[in-house]
Parts: C-alpha cells; sequence; structure tokens
C-alpha cells in the first residue's frame, strides 16, 4: 500500500497541472542550478518526435542496460503509475526517491519563488534521482516541441528525432519547417542528430537546421542498410550495417513502425559506444508498452497508444493481419486531428465504441460523435470508459477483436494503478 507521504507528494505533483503548458528554458534552468546542476553528472541522449520516441527511448535503454551502463530512461506520460516515468536499466524509480526528489524540487521553487510546470518539476525530479542512484547515461523523452523543452536544458551527446508531422500546430508552428526547426533544437553543434524515416521535404528542412547549429544530420534511411526484412505474428527482423558492423535483430515489439524506432535507438547506441552484443540483445528484447499490446483473448484485446495521423496509419498497415470482427474503442484529447484519424481507422472495423476521458484537455463524446458521423462512422456512446471496454467487448464476442487506440490518457484512465490517474 502506498505510503501517506507517497500520495501527498503525489497529489500536489498532479496539482501543478494548473500552470499549464508554459515552454521556455529559464526556469528548469534555474531549478537545476539550485540543485547543483544533477544533469551534469552523467551522459545524456535526447529524443524527440512526432511518434515513436516513447519505444525508442525503451530501446536505447534496453541497449545501454544490457551493455554493462546503469542507465536511466525518462518517459511522459506514463499509463499505469507515475514511477514509470523514471526508470534506471527498466525498473521504475522507488517510491521513496520520488518523494525524496520532490522535495528537495518543491524546496528550491518555493525558496525562490519559481512557479514551475508540472512538466518542469517532474523533469528535475528525474535528473536528480538518475544523479543520485549514479546512471552512466540518461535517455530522455522529449515533451513537446524540443527547442523549449524541459529536458533540453540537459547537453546530449546524441539526439535523436524519429518523425515528424503536423501536431501541437499552436505551439509548434502551422508548417512541417516550423516544426522541424522546434524539435532540431535537441541537435547540438558538432553531435550527431540522428533522423528517423522523413519525406524529403522535411529532410532538407533538417539539413537546413542543422547546417545553421553545426550539428551532424544522421538519416537512418542512407546511413543503416538493412536486408532480409521478414515478420511473423506481426514482430519484424531484419539484418542492419552500419559503420562496417552487421547487426541481427529479431524485434520483440509487434508492428513494422518498429523497425523505424529499432533502426534509430541502434545508431544512436553506436554513436554512444555500445557494443555489438548489447546492441543485438537490447534491441531483440525491449518491448514496449502499449504499442500493439495484447492485454488478453476471448476477445483479444489490443491496446496501442495511437493519437495522431500518422499513428493511425502505422497500426493501420498491422490491423490488415487481423482476421475476424474488430470493434474500436476510442477516446481522443481535443487538440488531436480525431476526425482525420477515424477516417484512417474506419474500414478496418465494423464497430466504434466512443468514450470520454475525465481530463479537461479532452475531446467531449458529443465532439468525437460528430467527428465519427461526418466520416460515416456510425458510434455507440458509453460515457465511462470502463463501461465502454465491457461494451466493446460484448460487441466483438469471444472470437473478434478490441482494439483500444486515440489516446494514451484513455489507457490511463482504464489500467492506471494511481488514485489520481491521469496527468499531463
Amino acid at each position: 500500500m502506498p505510503s501517506k507521504s507517497y500520495e501527498k507528494a503525489l497529489s500536489e505533483i498532479y496539482s501543478l497541472d494548473k500552470f499549464g503548458i508554459h515552454l521556455g528554458l529559464e526556469r528548469i534552468k534555474r531549478i537545476l542550478a539550485l540543485l547543483g546542476n544533477p544533469e551534469k553528472s552523467f551522459r545524456c541522449c535526447l529524443v524527440a518526435g512526432s511518434n515513436g520516441k516513447g519505444s525508442t527511448v525503451e530501446m536505447l535503454g534496453s541497449v545501454l542496460s544490457k551493455n554493462g551502463w546503469k542507465t536511466g530512461s525518462y518517459f511522459s506520460p506514463q499509463v499505469e503509475e507515475f514511477p514509470e516515468r523514471i526508470r534506471i536499466n527498466g525498473k521504475n524509480a522507488d517510491r521513496k526517491d520520488i518523494v525524496a526528489s520532490y522535495l528537495e524540487v518543491k524546496k528550491a521553487c518555493s525558496k525562490n519563488d519559481i512557479e514551475a510546470t508540472f512538466f518542469e518539476v517532474v523533469t528535475a525530479m528525474a535528473l536528480l534521482i538518475f544523479s543520485w542512484r549514479k546512471v552512466k547515461c540518461a535517455v530522455l523523452e522529449v515533451g513537446l516541441g524540443g527547442r523549449q523543452d524541459a529536458t533540453n536544458a540537459c547537453e546530449p551527446e546524441v539526439s535523436a528525432i524519429t518523425s515528424i508531422s503536423l501536431e501541437h500546430t499552436d505551439i509548434l508552428g502551422k508548417t512541417e519547417e516550423e516544426i522541424v526547426h522546434e524539435k532540431c533544437g535537441i541537435a547540438r553543434k558538432g553531435r550527431a542528430l540522428i533522423v528517423g524515416q522523413v519525406n524529403s521535404q522535411v529532410c532538407a528542412a533538417i539539413e537546413k537546421e542543422c547546417a545553421a547549429i553545426g550539428a551532424k544530420p544522421i538519416f537512418v534511411s542512407d546511413a543503416v542498410k538493412i536486408s532480409a526484412l521478414g515478420s511473423r505474428d506481426g514482430k519484424y527482423s531484419y539484418r542492419a550495417r552500419l559503420g562496417g558492423n552487421s547487426y541481427r535483430i529479431s524485434l520483440a515489439a509487434p508492428g513494422k513502425f518498429q523497425v523505424n524506432n529499432s533502426l534509430v535507438a541502434l545508431a544512436c547506441a553506436v554513436h554512444l559506444g555500445a557494443k555489438k552484443p548489447a546492441i543485438q540483445k537490447g534491441l531483440s528484447s525491449s518491448c514496449p508498452a502499449y504499442r500493439l499490446q495484447t492485454l488478453s483473448h476471448s476477445p483479444k484485446v489490443i491496446a496501442d497508444c495511437c493519437h495522431n495521423p500518422g499513428a493511425a496509419f502505422a497500426i493501420a498497415h498491422e490491423l490488415r493481419r487481423i482476421k475476424g470482427r474488430k470493434v474500436l474503442l476510442f477516446s481522443a484529447m481535443s487538440d488531436k486531428d480525431y476526425k482525420q484519424v477515424l477516417d484512417i481507422l474506419r474500414p478496418f472495423f465494423s464497430q466504434l465504441v466512443l468514450t470520454e476521458v475525465p481530463l479537461a484537455r479532452a475531446a467531449s463524446i458529443q465532439e468525437l460523435a460528430d467527428a465519427a458521423r461526418r466520416c460515416r462512422f456510425m458510434p455507440i456512446e458509453v460515457k465511462y470508459p470502463g463501461k465502454a471496454l465491457i461494451q466493446a467487448k460484448r460487441i466483438a464476442g469471444k472470437e473478434g477483436t478490441v482494439v483500444i487506440a486515440g489516446s494514451i490518457y484513455l489507457l490511463a484512465g482504464l489500467f492506471g494503478k494511481d488514485k489520481i490517474r491521469i496527468a499531463q
């Protein structure tokens, strides 16, 4: 049972959501300086991207751990419980460290009148815990954009962008070029920026940004040569050649999109100095949660944190191999292009069940239903996620499949263990 001090700390941390999203590095740099700059005590890699950054952080963390390094990994947001945001060698941070780090950050902020956001406080906590636990390297998932994200207060030895698509346009910009400018802010002069699969226009924009920074862009589509690509039960294997070495990879994570993420992780690992056996074992054993993850059978229930059109196209490719009746359980945040997501997924499902996430940012069930009807996807509306899942399973029947998608916050609402289960 969680201690009262842990529950109290979580309650206070979640209450910071009232400050909203305020990008910029001034506050986080002040906080870190007051804490003694814990981020300077270990090596670091930053991973940004519209899709795939969480999986890439998980894979790279697995590789570095297999290389014998104590490795910190930082994710956002969580699904099941808060400590999964901060992991060391794949294990969630100790709750005592969560409480102690929060109290240190809280003291630094209150004594110096710093109104830090939720993400700034949690980022500072993660860096403090990594310093306390003497990690050799930390792999950090960028929260939003890159240039002004709190994680960018660190100095990465290598940075990565997994993918680029139009998202958070009200904050990051209306065009791919503007979004590239924000995400390339994590690159550093004289250091590598590993880039996943992107279109030619984005590629040109990244090259331009890197030239201005003095960074070295490395596009995995050019740098890594793949052969013998195959799949079994939706899980892919391949051979890759990079820098004179050849690697045999058999991914545990389902989905062709994980090939791109694994290649980004592979290139980052090589630049950080990981050995070949660790790269092969780490990539082949890593299986990020809630990425086309099968949770149960009869009916089969698959969960994916697909939340934008790019991710919808990615899972649509995988849905083709699933036979029988398929039911989509869906909810989304109001700032996402959920109409296009529904339009992409509609041909693969016989029924849509809509539900509502109890979060201020969430789209209402009426907004979701209106969008679904506009793309001729007739919904069943069930307000509460738990009841919606029961209904979706009933419709699918024992031989069918329920796919839960649309938002990681829907997954948190269904499977979260914390008393306060949904946070930014």
